[in-house]
């Protein structure tokens, strides 16, 4: 992360999140809602547009029945993918600011038996956020699932590794059952693939087992990036991939996935990423 500059903090409405604790460095600026969560549900340049999806309060898709909700934003969830998931984080959350780095804790999750965490750092462009759970319940083998929502009508590109020679396969792809990898949305090349989000399309997901760089979005003069940490000794949930992305009518998810993990009661993981924002040249 490059040189930290002085946080500044600020409680406000948000029109869609309500109560939101909002952070910024002069350079960029986060928004946490305070009510549900824990997410990040506002990212941009100070002052400037969200980069991420905001769920409006009247949309059924993506809720469920017991009052789980998508929202938007950049949330923590556990892999391989379960409906344990899926639990309605609707009530409040705690915030600590330590320095330049604000700690979100969530309630226990009655499903997952964990308790969620991330610390945020802010340095000129960039994100820092380690997520956290501890064990609360039983003995477990998961990955730390770190989604992004990506406001529609964007690009992703996903850089391929590179290499000459070698007997074994040099990229990984999964696909799901509703995925059609004929989808003219998909551009599969040598060296990246790219994914062009429209409205008016299926849904569509795929997962990448090492991407080679940071994965971008990019969307109106902006481009957000992903940066995942990269274990190939290790071993992967759903088929052994690092990231993952879905592709809806409305939205882009940008997913970082950990190696899978043995988490032992009362034991604690972590998975760290960094995002960055800039402009188009």
């Amino acid at each position: 992360m490059d040189k930290a500059i002085k946080l500044n903090s600020l409680i406000k409405t948000h029109p869609v999140h309500g109560e939101c604790l909002y952070l910024d460095n002069g350079i960029i600026e986060i928004g946490v809602p305070l009510s549900f969560g824990i997410r990040i549900a506002h990212f941009s340049f100070v002052g400037e547009e969200n980069v991420f999806f905001a769920q409006p309060k009247d949309m059924k898709e993506f809720t469920t029945e017991n009052g789980w909700r998508l929202r938007g934003g950049h949330r923590l969830w556990l892999a391989p993918e379960s409906e344990e998931d899926y639990y309605a984080d609707n009530k409040p959350i705690e915030y600590e600011i330590r320095g330049e780095t604000v700690r979100l804790t969530q309630a226990v999750d009655p499903l997952l038996k964990v308790v969620k965490s991330m610390d945020i750092s802010l340095a000129d462009n960039k994100v820092k956020i380690t997520h956290r759970i501890l064990n609360t319940g039983k003995i477990r083998k998961i990955a730390l699932w770190s989604l992004s929502v990506m406001k529609g009508g964007g690009v992703t590109t996903i850089p391929l590794p590179e290499r000459t020679g070698g007997f074994d396969p040099l990229v990984r792809i999964s696909a799901w059952d509703y995925t059609d990898l004929g989808d003219e949305r998909l551009k599969f090349g040598k060296n990246e693939i790219k994914i062009f989000q429209r409205k008016g399309e299926r849904k569509l997901k795929i997962g990448v087992g090492h991407p080679a760089g940071a994965i971008t979005y990019e969307n109106g003069d902006t481009i957000f990036k992903k940066y995942i940490p990269l274990y190939p000794e290790k071993k992967y949930a759903d088929g052994g991939v690092s990231f993952e992305t879905y592709v809806s009518d409305y939205m882009t998810e940008i997913e970082g996935l950990s190696p899978l993990k043995t988490v032992l009661p009362n034991k604690t993981a972590t998975y760290t990423e960094t995002w960055e924002l800039c402009r188009k040249k």
